[in-house]
Order: structure tokens, then sequence, then C-alpha cells
């Protein structure tokens, strides 16, 4: 519930650069504290305004919690409070999105779980933990609050803390807000804004409101775009799961006005120095995903990936199930394609080779549950950029017919067929460098757990040792 105004930004290009090495209001760092709303149980108090917080927190808290795990800083997060409205009920009876997202984050991104508090449950726990966090801080040590909430969390923290003779560490706090309702909004008429906050300190709290985050009737700028989703459909068609899940996150405002994160830009200013943060510039900043992954690189005539690597979209999806490397694989969820290859449903990956030669391509696959054992659910288009791929003495220079069979379980097989010829498909690496496997969904149904290459292996040898290793890397 912020007010929108309207800020120009810079071109993406000459920005970002600048952007990873400054970082805000000295940051260099340091401890970073944050405390949200988004409560859903209602709070049906007179004196409350609106029973609800504002559903912009459901989507903000999982992006905020990964641009700080996207830049490596999980273990300065000393504190995260959510569903921050003093005197709230507990979530009883409503679905708590708030904790959702943040267990989804923790999971996700490696944070330490003991660091994350839902206010309602234990209110007083969790404003002497931020309380105990902030009394640490000095010269050497300042602590970062980023204020996603009402202020009264922050105000019984502050309290604590002078009450405790801590009041010097007040010193070395720097807060940061782009929202005068957060700043300002009482739930009860003896609660507090953040000015009385920084009044209690005596003035030693660091103070920076940062432009409002949000420009929802303009999509392209900032952190809101209200009911269009568009801006956000690059999160949908990521090949990292986190980032699917982040835009999974986006859909539960009762009003589909959930294509805001708008809170997101604060940290975004903080990490980054840049109150002008955007979709687009985060879509660059998480080009590689959250936590990336070692390239894959061919090792000892043996090439393995995961097909989640693939720069999942069109009608691709990613799956999930225990049988599968890592639990999770891609499958195609678009119509028969057996006319002709659709480039719309076409993924690709490229992938290191170190040791030139021959190599049998291969992958892990399943058939749909309906359809195993049967012709169905169980092919793609497959193309080896530079037409280095033969199946017997046909060269591949398009896209052909790769298959396989199977029942249960993910199983290692993968034929060729060009006209009338099944043939095992070979790649020709002629000499070292990047290469790159190419896609395009043929039947509905099929499932692919990982892309297998080698060479001077049998295929029980090679059977044998991808039930050892999920990808192969230098």
């Amino acid at each position: 519930m912020k007010i929108p105004i309207y800020a120009s930004v810079i071109i993406l290009m000459f920005l970002l650069p600048k952007s990873l090495i400054a970082q805000a209001l000295g940051y260099n760092n340091n401890r970073i504290a944050i405390s949200a709303d988004g409560n859903n149980q209602a709070d049906f108090h007179p004196e409350a305004r609106w029973p609800r917080a504002d559903p912009d927190d459901w989507g903000g808290t999982p992006v905020a919690l990964s641009l700080i795990a996207k830049l490596s800083k999980q273990d300065k997060l000393v504190h995260f409070s959510y569903n921050n409205f003093i005197a709230a009920p507990k979530h009883t009876s409503e679905t708590n999105y708030m904790a959702d997202g943040v267990n989804g984050a923790i999971t996700r991104w490696n944070y330490d779980a003991s660091r994350f508090f839902d206010v309602p449950e234990n209110p007083e726990t969790a404003i002497k933990h931020l309380a105990s966090e902030i009394s640490k801080s000095t010269a050497q040590d300042p602590l970062y609050f980023i204020h996603m909430g009402p202020s009264e969390f922050f105000y019984l923290s502050i309290k604590h803390v002078i009450e405790n003779g801590n009041i010097e560490a007040l010193n070395h706090v720097y807060v940061i807000s782009h929202s005068g309702y957060n700043d300002n909004h009482l739930r009860r008429k003896s609660h507090h804004t953040m000015n009385q906050a920084i009044i209690l300190s005596e003035n030693r709290i660091k103070y920076k409101k940062i432009k409002d985050q949000n420009a929802c009737n303009i999509p392209d700028k900032l952190w809101c775009s209200g009911t269009n989703f568009t801006p956000f459909h690059w999160m949908r068609d990521h090949n990292d799961e986190g980032i699917q899940w982040l835009y999974s996150r986006l859909h539960f405002h009762p009003d589909k006005r959930g294509a805001d994160v708008s809170d997101a830009g604060m940290v975004y200013y903080l990490l980054l120095g840049d109150e002008d943060g955007n979709l687009t510039k985060l879509k660059s900043l998480f080009n590689n995903g959250i936590l990336e992954k070692k390239k894959v690189e061919e090792k000892n005539g043996l090439l393995v990936f995961e097909a989640e690597r693939f720069n999942i979209k069109g009608k691709w999806k990613l799956g999930f199930h225990s049988s599968a490397s890592s639990g999770k694989f891609i499958y195609y969820d678009g119509a028969n394609a057996y006319e002709k290859p659709d480039v719309k449903n076409k993924i690709s990956y490229t992938f290191k080779i170190n040791t030139p030669g021959n190599y049998t391509v291969k992958w892990v696959m399943r058939q749909p549950k309906d359809e195993r054992g049967t012709d169905k659910g169980n092919d793609a288009y497959v193309y080896l950029s530079d037409d280095i791929g033969f199946a017997g003495s046909h060269n591949l220079t398009q896209y052909e017919k790769f298959y396989g069979r199977s029942q249960n379980d993910f199983v290692l097989n993968g034929v060729a067929e060009v006209k009338t010829d099944h043939k095992w498909l070979t790649a020709k690496f002629k000499k070292p460098g990047e290469y790159t496997i190419n896609l395009i969904g043929r039947s509905h149904g099929l499932q692919i757990d990982r892309i297998v290459m080698f060479k001077d292996l049998t295929l029980e040898q090679v059977e044998s040792q991808i039930k050892e290793i999920t990808e192969t890397s230098k």
C-alpha cells in the first residue's frame, strides 16, 4: 500500500557495471536485518485500518531473498522477521503466504533458518532478536535495516536496546525505507511511526528514504506492473527452478495485482547502489541463475549434464520426481509435432569438450505414465550446432527425430531416425571447445532427466558411472 511515483531509468548497459561495485550508504559487506509485514490472517481490531497487509510482500520477500543469495550474502542476513503486525493473530485459518515464501527461500538458497521469525508466533522473541543484533552495532560492524512493514516492530526493538543500556549502538544503525505508508501506518493508536523511533534514539539512527519503488502504470520502470505479468515472464521461462519459483509466488493476490515486488528494490539499492533498479536489470543479473552451477565439461571421455540446464521455454516445463537426478527433469507439454519442428519450442545448451573425438549421444529419459513402453511420448527433434551430428553415414544438417522407450524408471537410451534409418547418434568434436545441442519438442509428455555423451566407453560402463555422478565438470 504505497503511493506510486514515476522515476527515470538509466539505460542498463551503462548502469549495471557501475552498480556491481557500488553499494549504498557505505555498505561494505556488513550485517543486514529486514522486517516485513505480509500478514494474511485477518486482524479485525477496530483500530486496524485494514485487516490484512498488502499482498505485495508475498512476492517481494522471495525476490529480496533471491537478490541477497545471488550476491552471496546469505551469512550477512542476521535477522528477518515477517508478518510483523504487532498484536495481530497467528495464521490459523488463512494461508501463511509469507511463511511459504520464506521457507522456500531458506531451502533453495542456504539461509540459516534460526534467523527468521514469524512475528505473531512469538512477538517477544522476534523483537529481542532484532534488538540483540542492533546492540552489537559499532563503527566497525554497523547494521543495515531494510524497512518493509509498519514501524512498531522496529520501534519496540529500539526501545528494548535503550532499556538494556545500549543506546550508543544506535549510532551505527542505518535504516532504508521507500514507503511513507510503512513509515507512518499505525495498527493501533498506541503504536509508533518511524520518525518516533528515530526520536527515541535521540537521532542516532541514520535514516534514508529512497524513491518509491513502484511505477505500476509504467511496467518497464522499477518493480511493479500491477496486473500485467508480461515483465515477469522471463522468470517463468528461466531454466533456474528457483527463478521459476519466484514467478509462482506472484499469483496469490486476491485482486490479481501480484506483479509487484517493489520492496525488493530496497535490497537492490543497498547491495548495488541503484535506486532505479527494475525487472530488466534483475533479469540481466539473474541471467545465469541464483546459485550459479559450474559449467559442464567433458571429463575423461564422458560428458553428463542435467536437462534443466536447457533454456526452458515454449512448451517445455520443469518437473519433479524422486527418481530423477537431483529430483528434477524437463518435459514437453505441447501438442504432438510429428510433421515438422516448431522453433518456438527450441531449447539449447552449450557445453565444453576438452578431449576431441567421436562421442555417442544418449539421454536419460522416461515416457509419460500412461504411454510407457509404447511409441508415444518418447521422442524429440535434435540438432547439434555446426552440423557435427551423424547418424550412421547421415550428416545431421537439420533437426531429426531422436527417440527412446521406457517403463517406470528413467533410462539411458536414444536412437536417431533419419528417413528410414535408425542409428545411434554421434557427435564429432574435431577440437577442444564449446559446442551446443538443440532440442525441439515432438511428442507430448516426453520426460528428459539428463544428456550423456561418451567415447571409448561401453554403454554398460557409462550406465555404471552416471549412477555415481549427476554431472561432469573439471
